[in-house]
């Protein structure tokens, strides 16, 4: 911006140079003010030999006029006479013939000293300097007018941009994140623009990551001392019965401890479910131990091995598995996890009537796996924390799925 302003301001003071030098020599150089300024002076010097009473004996009081004048050639002479034609100069050309050429006719002033003895004078006026100072005011002037201008105009629509990112910065201080920053352009300041938005989304997101945490640690919680507060009641039930010795026979007494039994594993099975959340979810969350496995071995190793309770329960699997050359990173004991919710999920609500479908190929440097079942009717639903689709969801996205 510096650059085009600096050239348009050169440019405009060399015009208003031009222009104002032309104004100036026209005003100086007027046949009728050279005339003026000719006679001026001659009255000037006649005026002062008679005021210093300049003879030939002091003729050398002149030189001091002549000092004190600006802008003018003097020249005196005695015994010229002026009927003499212009000066001449002589040249040769190669017949060496003299050729005669004029070089300009000189203008003599008769002019008196004080004493009556005439003189000559040869006399030339020039641009006054003060005319040439007026020139550079305005050549300067309007150079450094002009750049001052240039620069405004450019930046000023910079100006209001950094202003106007002022006042978003001031809005997003005040807590509204939500609020768009604007980004215009591409310099320095778009880039800090930029910035300030990506700071802006970073912090978006963080929180939403933070509300949705909070919102599922809620849900576990909820979820969790429901299901931990149903068989508890029972079991502390039980064992109220159980010390106060209320049962009729051995028998009872055996059917009462089954019940027990039966509810402490039912606590200790959501207690499991509970660690394995905070387990991939805590604070603490344990780096992946990666190894490499071929894709065909972990696929024969989900159809053969991990579904094989599928098949137990009377259910039928249709594994459709294309040429698998590639092998992939895993961490076996979190795949394990994932293998394991998958076929407690097959127990849970999969329809052993109806074939598992499970395909698997590789596609641009993945492995895919999908797995497809048939849900049982509604009413034989069990009721889900959700935590293993979770969980599931999480080691898959550690594994770059």
């Amino acid at each position: 911006m510096c650059a085009v302003a600096l050239a348009a301001a050169f440019l405009t003071a060399r015009i208003a140079e031009n222009a104002s030098l032309q104004w100036a020599l026209e005003r100086a150089y007027t046949e009728e003010n050279y005339e003026k300024q000719t006679s001026d002076t001659l009255a000037n010097l006649q005026a002062f030999i008679e005021d210093k009473k300049v003879t030939e004996d002091n003729i050398e009081l002149l030189i001091g006029w002549v000092q004190k004048q600006r802008d003018v050639y003097v020249m005196f002479y005695r015994d010229v006479d002026t009927l003499l034609g212009p000066y001449m100069t002589e040249s040769f050309d190669d017949s060496e013939e003299p050729v005669v050429e004029t070089i300009y006719e000189t203008t003599y002033y008769d002019l008196q000293l004080y004493d009556g003895t005439p003189i000559k004078v040869e006399l030339e006026c020039y641009l006054d300097v003060r005319y040439m100072y007026w020139v550079d005011i305005a050549m300067y002037a309007s150079g450094a007018v002009v750049f001052v201008l240039v620069l405004f105009l450019l930046i000023h629509s910079k100006i209001r941009y950094i202003n106007r990112l002022e006042q978003e910065l001031k809005v997003l201080g005040a807590g509204n994140l939500e609020y768009p920053i604007t980004i215009r352009g591409n310099d320095e300041i778009t880039t800090l623009a930029r910035g300030i938005q990506a700071l802006k989304n970073g912090v978006l997101e963080e929180q939403q990551m933070k509300a949705e945490a909070e919102k599922a640690n809620m849900e576990l919680v909820t979820a969790m001392s429901h299901d931990l507060r149903t068989p508890l009641t029972s079991l502390i039930g039980y064992l109220e019965l159980l010390n106060m010795r209320r049962y009729e026979n051995e028998e009872q007494l055996g059917k009462y401890l089954e019940y027990c039994r039966r509810k402490a594993f039912q606590m200790k099975k959501v207690s499991d479910r509970l660690f394995e959340y905070f387990l991939v979810y805590g604070r603490e969350e344990k780096g992946l131990q990666l190894r490499s496995l071929s894709s065909e071995e972990l696929v024969e190793d989900l159809c053969n091995g991990q579904l094989f309770d599928w098949q137990d329960q009377g259910g039928t699997i249709d594994c459709q598995i294309e040429e698998l050359s590639g092998s992939v990173q895993v961490d076996s004991e979190y795949m394990q996890r994932v293998m394991d919710n998958l076929v407690s999920n097959l127990r849970k609500y999969g329809d052993p009537a109806k074939p598992l479908l499970v395909r698997a190929r590789e596609r641009k440097d993945m492995l895919h796996i999908l797995v497809t079942n048939y849900v049982r009717d509604k009413e034989n639903r069990i009721e889900s924390t959700q935590i293993g689709l979770k969980t599931c969801r999480k080691i898959i996205a550690n594994h770059g799925g």
